[in-house]
């Protein structure tokens, strides 16, 4: 079976205060890394490859290392293979030359007492009395940097135990450790680097003390766009705060929808391809791209909250493909005709597909990919956008009656409709649920109030023809685009001059699909 998870993170380390700056927590993804300030519990305060952050490294070390080992200082050792650097982080600079040395020659004491650990180190972090563990499969060491010596080896599961938390997901091994600056806390990553354990660093009582959680809810990701041009499946990938690129690639052309996908590492992107069409899997900040297949002419896009499945619409087959984001493997539904958009409710059990069918919107339980019911009325659906609390469906109609259907999810008969002036073409709910953005080939974004069934006032753009939008995650920011711009917007929701643009660099076609959400870069 193919796997098509992505990993977390491959290495962390940490840093203490050093003059104006404050103690800082570095997670590292291959040629990527994130720095967070180590007291706050905040997005990062940069993300960048490691050639622009610490470009005095060996050149080999710029795709990706194994491991990194923090110190009570700036000085921080990185590890690839059986070889090491040790890295001065405030300085910039290697400490002692720059030339990759072999790990038993800058820790001498592993060769007699552990020399399995000079081929090459998982993990390692700074212990509260400043000596070091190095951590490798199942195994750790305590190392003295002053006498190159260990003073102290064995194993995760003998040695760190913890009777309140037996079966630690950490005991068989780690694939990053770091301490917290100044305390005796530290964190050990476990192997799918996506959660953590807390655990006590002191030498004498080092051992797990707590259960395995959630890296990002400790070290939250930032937030980010990615916008995908509907006419030749160009991508790119934006901070959605500071506009700061982070990738752009090539999809296939014909591309109907993008997502970034719940756990913060890809962007889905479905695109028709020739034959059967795609759904392309973009990692952000590696850059590699993955395709599966989709069905024929893929177009819109959702993914569930526990990042299991993605579902597809497939508006010429009259179905849609839920399709296994662990696998690949694509299962096909008959929603009824013309299915366009699909959103994914908040908990993942259900998703909803807009279509041409008696009623228009499908509702498809997760569990068994079939349609449990149906309602919406008989108006014709096309794009769709579902409040953050479940409640309320929005959606689309096409050309001509250039309206937005007001549906409660659990309701049934005709929705009210609200008039958006031209062709709705994207939409997007506010945070706190209570308002509908509309993209609407226009010179504004219409704005609709899902309580009261109204429209509220429109927010003027800079370009006609809008015909995406998104909104920020504190919900006080649009993002815009429209036919043949060559940027995207940011605009202040409650109307007013933009605030920036990210400048795309070429002019998109007459479609654009935009998606914001926390992602890790």
């Amino acid at each position: 079976m193919t796997d098509l998870t992505p990993n977390g993170i491959d290495a962390a380390f940490s840093v203490p205060d050093s003059g104006d700056a404050p103690a800082a927590v570095y997670m590292i993804r291959g040629g990527w890394a994130v720095h967070h300030d180590a007291a706050a519990t905040a997005p990062p305060r940069r993300g960048n490859t490691l050639r622009e952050l610490w470009p005095q490294l060996p050149p080999t070390y710029f795709s990706g290392i194994d491991a990194t080992c923090s110190t009570d200082t700036q000085h921080v050792y990185f590890f690839k293979g059986s070889t090491c650097v040790l890295y001065d982080i405030a300085e910039n600079r290697p400490v002692g030359g720059g030339t990759p040395a072999q790990i038993g020659d800058r820790l001498p004491g592993l060769r007699t007492s552990a020399p399995d650990f000079t081929q090459g180190v998982d993990a390692g972090m700074a212990a509260s009395d400043g000596t070091v563990y190095l951590f490798r499969g199942g195994q750790f060491v305590n190392y003295d940097l002053e006498t190159n010596r260990v003073l102290e080896q064995g194993t995760l599961e003998k040695d760190w135990a913890n009777d309140a938390f037996p079966g630690s997901e950490v005991y068989g091994g780690v694939v990053a450790a770091f301490n917290h600056p100044a305390t005796r806390n530290g964190y050990l990553v476990p192997p799918g680097g996506k959660r953590y354990v807390e655990c006590d660093t002191d030498p004498d009582e080092h051992r797990v003390t707590s259960a395995a959680k959630t890296l990002r809810d400790r070290w939250p990701y930032r937030t980010f766009l990615s916008v995908l041009d509907g006419r030749d499946g160009r991508l790119w990938v934006f901070d959605a705060d500071g506009g700061q690129p982070i990738r752009q690639t090539q999809t296939s052309p014909e591309a109907g929808g993008a997502v970034i996908s719940p756990d913060g590492f890809r962007v889905l992107a479905t695109a028709k391809g020739e034959g059967e069409g795609s759904l392309s899997l973009l990692d952000i900040t590696s850059g590699s791209l993955r395709t599966v297949g989709a069905g024929v002419w893929p177009y819109r896009v959702a993914a569930l909250s526990d990042g299991s499945a993605a579902y597809v619409t497939n508006p010429t087959r009259d179905t849609a493909h839920a399709i296994d984001l662990v696998t690949g493997a694509a299962r096909a539904i008959d929603v009824g005709r013309a299915p366009e958009g699909v959103v994914a409710s908040p908990d993942g059990t259900r998703v909803y597909v807009a279509t041409d069918g008696d009623p228009v919107v499908a509702v498809v339980d997760t569990a068994t990919n079939t349609v449990v019911r149906r309602f919406g009325g008989t108006i014709t659906a096309r794009c769709a956008a579902l409040t953050p609390d479940g409640e309320v469906l929005c959606f689309g109609t096409p050309n001509g009656v250039d309206r937005v259907a007001v549906a409660r999810t659990g309701g049934t008969g005709e929705p009210p409709l609200v008039g958006v002036g031209q062709t709705p073409e994207q939409l997007a709910a506010s945070p706190d649920s209570l308002l509908v953005y509309v993209a609407n080939r226009g010179h504004e974004v219409k704005v609709i109030d899902v309580q009261a069934v109204r429209e509220v006032g429109p927010v003027r753009t800079p370009r006609d023809r809008t015909n995406a939008v998104a909104v920020s995650l504190d919900g006080q920011h649009l993002y815009v685009t429209s036919e043949n711009a060559d940027s995207v917007q940011k605009l202040p929701a409650s109307g007013g001059d933009p605030v920036t643009e990210f400048a795309l660099g070429a002019s998109l076609g007459n479609d654009a699909f935009l998606s914001v959400a926390p992602a890790w870069g």
